[in-house]
């Protein structure tokens, strides 16, 4: 029989376990609160792009605090900048029921409006809270100001000037409102103001990474790229793991054309912020500018749930997906652009028109998808890229005097024009069989690039059209000066043959015709040297030698 033994812990015993209890709570409690992250932490996971860990605080803060409208706008700011307007619209609406004595949500409320491009319903619900807070109150004058100059479609700097001046008279101080003003008169492209404000907001706090940041940025515009870099490393020297400086020096070097550089940044900004969905995103972006489409490709596949609800997102899939010849996951992804934007195409730009009408076009609607590129291109007249999407698309549908539109627009409309858009000017002019007009593109392909054969090989081939009586012999010259041009590339003349034979043939009938038959039998010489099978140059050359008037 086994014995069974009842341990029994004797009361005092139990007391003292218990004190020990107490205690060791009472540690972790304050130790927990010691590690109790506040406003200014969500902010700074904010500003380091770090949106969903600013978001977790910002949940718990309003546990704490639920009647705090502050705490509501700031996290409305934070789904504002992780893209989310939807969040942010409930994070705003939920802070005016809360707090109802707090204006600031009415400028989150505003900031919508704007994001928009309702200029007019924006304002009015920021001066509403200007005026509740009865312009004494810093905050929303900072919110004001800085919402007036956030959204390009929507700005009012007036305005947005006028706020953060009164700002800066309340509270200054505060090296905040003068990040503001810098950030204000860069919109206005006065970067010496600009620059001053940014080191006014260093005056007052050496630490203030964002105006350090604002300042490289306005460098960066201005193609001072060294300059630039000097600020965003000055932002790591103070916070080391402050993502927004990777990321923008990672787009400097992109601009400098140091690709190694540009992506060993852009992988570090990823890194720091988390690799949530927004910077990879971004990342995936740069790496789609940089045409580094299968890697672009590879990021967007690590997003574990895509979001059709993002407008960014679903944007980036559609461009990259075509570029790697997904052309149904293009179009679903930007069907999807299109129907997000139905209510309000102004947050359409003319990329997506752009890569909606290729879509189309690779997917075998040609008519559609050229509708959609003519879009893209009045939308946004700078992209250069969609005339030529748009000249290919209308050539390969036979559609040449809409080439010849879209071709001669490219050229007014473009400072840096080409020898190749003069040429896809007149290619299409020829088709068009506009003779005397593609004549002078050709003329003006030879003068940009004077040893390009290919220039010279049209000009010929324009003139013979012109002059189909070979009455001035004027397709001559530069045909001859083509030959002359593929002749000396002897290592690889076998590839000019076909167009060899045209030249001299064409010059050998024009002398034949002006009854020179020396040089004409020359010239058919040279043809048969090339492919002795001509049977053109054979008969010419018999014609020539049986002809009495070449005796």
């Amino acid at each position: 029989m086994t014995a069974t033994h009842t341990f029994r812990i004797h009361l005092p015993v139990m007391k003292i376990l218990r004190a020990a209890c107490i205690i060791t709570i009472t540690l972790l409690q304050a130790f927990t609160l010691s590690q109790a992250q506040t406003l200014k932490d969500a902010i700074r996971l904010n500003d380091n792009e770090q949106q969903d860990e600013a978001a977790s605080i910002y949940e718990k803060l309003i546990q704490q605090e639920p009647g705090n409208g502050n705490l509501y706008y700031f996290m409305g700011e934070n789904y504002l900048d992780a893209e989310m307007p939807e969040k942010a619209a409930m994070a705003f609406n939920t802070g005016l029921q809360r707090d109802q004595s707090n204006a600031i949500n009415l400028i989150g409320q505003g900031e919508l409006k704007l994001m928009s491009g309702d200029l007019a319903g924006g304002k009015v619900l920021i001066e509403q809270a200007v005026k509740a807070g009865a312009g004494k109150n810093a905050l929303i004058l900072m919110g004001a100001g800085e919402a007036f100059m956030k959204y390009r479609k929507a700005q009012d700097l007036i305005s947005a000037q006028t706020y953060l001046e009164s700002a800066a008279k309340l509270e200054p101080k505060n090296p905040e409102v003068y990040n503001l003003l810098g950030d204000l008169y860069s919109e206005l492209n006065n970067g010496t103001v600009a620059a001053g404000h940014y080191n006014r907001a260093l005056d007052l706090d050496k630490n203030q990474v964002k105006a350090l940041l604002h300042k490289g940025q306005l460098y960066k515009r201005s193609t001072n790229y060294e300059g630039a870099l000097v600020e965003f490393e000055n932002c790591l020297k103070i916070d080391p793991n402050f993502a927004p400086a990777y990321r923008e020096k990672g787009e400097t070097y992109f601009k400098m054309r140091n690709m190694e550089k540009a992506k060993e940044n852009y992988k570090k900004y990823l890194e720091l912020s988390r690799n949530n969905s927004n910077a990879r995103l971004r990342y995936a972006y740069f790496l789609f500018e940089s045409e580094d489409f299968k890697s672009a490709q590879a990021e967007l596949d690590k997003i574990t749930k895509a979001d059709s609800s993002n407008l960014y997102m679903m944007r980036i899939i559609g461009y990259v997906a075509l570029e790697n010849e997904f052309a149904d996951t293009a179009r679903r992804a930007l069907n999807k652009v299109f129907t997000l934007t139905a209510e309000d195409t102004t947050k359409r730009i003319s990329k997506d028109y752009a890569y909606y009408g290729r879509t189309l076009a690779r997917t075998g609607n040609d008519s559609l998808g050229m509708e959609y590129l003519s879009i893209a291109i009045e939308t946004d007249p700078r992209y250069s890229e969609h005339y030529d999407d748009l000249g290919k698309m209308a050539t390969k549908a036979k559609k040449h005097h809409v080439s010849v539109n879209v071709y001669r627009k490219k050229i007014e409309r473009h400072h840096k024009v080409n020898s190749s858009d003069y040429y896809n000017l007149g290619r299409a002019l020829y088709s068009n069989k506009e003779f005397v007009a593609a004549d002078s593109a050709f003329v003006k392909v030879t003068e940009l690039s004077p040893n390009w054969a290919t220039g010279y090989l049209y000009l010929g081939r324009t003139r013979s059209q012109i002059d189909t009586l070979y009455s001035d012999l004027s397709a001559i010259p530069p045909y001859e000066k083509y030959i002359a041009l593929t002749s000396a590339d002897s290592a690889s003349i076998a590839k000019y043959s076909k167009e060899l034979i045209e030249s001299n043939s064409y010059i050998a009938v024009a002398y034949l015709r002006k009854k020179d038959c020396t040089r004409s039998l020359e010239f058919w010489n040279r043809v048969l040297a090339i492919d002795p099978k001509v049977q053109q140059a054979t008969d010419a050359i018999k014609i020539i030698k049986d002809s009495k008037d070449c005796k």
